[in-house]
């Protein structure tokens, strides 16, 4: 897997311009920015999810408490405001889009104000009542049968109990893994559950018909939210500023550098790139918060 940089792919596309022999119809549609290209955001984006039906990337703005969107030409725009956050910010984790277009986002809360919100399909957002809200929420996903899962953690005398639990919007949580430190990313792939824990610094697996049968996966420092990338790898930040690449074995590869804190990552397969919501995480010199798009070749 490498990251294709525009003068290798323009030298790729004439080659294969040379050799076909065929005129090119003009395309009509918006042009795709595969990058390597860094957007400036209005907001924080933390949370990415890349729906490939419309072409969309959904971005939780941790900045503002909002949904918003990324679609090649068109920029980013606002999908809807979500319900009124802590006072002390929204905290803003991962999203996951339901079948029926609804978008599910955790907040974090600071351990007394964590809850899940969710913002329907005609841009209206509600709060999903009755849940703990000393449980700080950053990671959330979806399984193949459109089951929730979350994933939280508690502290207790200054040390962290982290867990899983299977979510409905109706206002349930329920515990299916715990013993973790600090999970972050929780990735449903297939019959597989995948959950980062960043102060272990591991990834483990668990199959979702019995998602306790907990496993070590692959070692790493600091891993984020995760995502499915190329080849059935899985995709992950770290707090080091690069973005890594793990593959089917456990093998940990670093993708690309030079981030400032990436957090949320989402993979576009038909048009081989990542997007990358690299998060600034030293004021001292000012704050940019960008969205950035990079090619990948499987």
């Amino acid at each position: 897997m490498r990251i294709l940089f525009p003068a290798l792919l323009g030298m790729t596309l004439a080659a294969v311009g040379c050799s076909s022999g065929e005129v090119m119809e003009p395309w009509d549609g918006p042009t795709v920015e595969r990058g390597p290209t860094t957007i400036s955001v209005d907001g924080d984006p933390n949370g990415l999810w890349w729906d490939a039906e419309s072409a969309t990337l959904f971005m939780a703005d941790d900045e503002n408490n909002r949904v918003l969107r990324y679609r090649d030409g068109e920029g980013i725009s606002l999908v809807a405001d979500l319900p009124s956050a802590p006072a002390d910010g929204p905290g803003l984790g991962a999203l996951a889009r339901l079948a029926d277009g609804t978008l599910v986002v955790v907040r974090f809360g600071g351990g007394t104000a964590g809850d899940v919100v969710y913002v329907r399909p005609d841009g209206t957002s509600a709060k999903v009542p009755n849940l703990p809200p000393e449980r700080r929420r950053i990671g959330i996903t979806v399984t193949a049968d459109g089951q929730l899962l979350d994933g939280y953690f508690v502290r207790n005398n200054n040390v962290n109990v982290g867990s899983v639990a299977r979510l409905t919007l109706d206002g349930t949580e329920q515990e299916v893994v715990g013993a973790l430190q600090k999970p972050v990313g929780v990735l449903a792939v297939g019959e597989t559950l995948f959950i980062s824990d960043q102060l272990a610094g591991k990834v483990y697996r668990a199959p979702l018909s019995n998602p306790s049968q907990l496993v070590p996966f692959a070692t790493l420092p600091s891993p984020d939210l995760l995502a499915t990338g190329p080849g059935d790898t899985l995709l992950t930040g770290s707090r080091d500023g690069t973005v890594l690449s793990i593959r089917p074995s456990g093998e940990v590869r670093v993708l690309a550098g030079g981030f400032q804190q990436p957090h949320g990552i989402a993979y576009d397969a038909k048009n081989k790139r990542i997007f990358v919501a690299d998060h600034d995480g030293d004021p001292s010199n000012g704050t940019t918060h960008t969205l950035r798009i990079l090619p990948i070749d499987e």
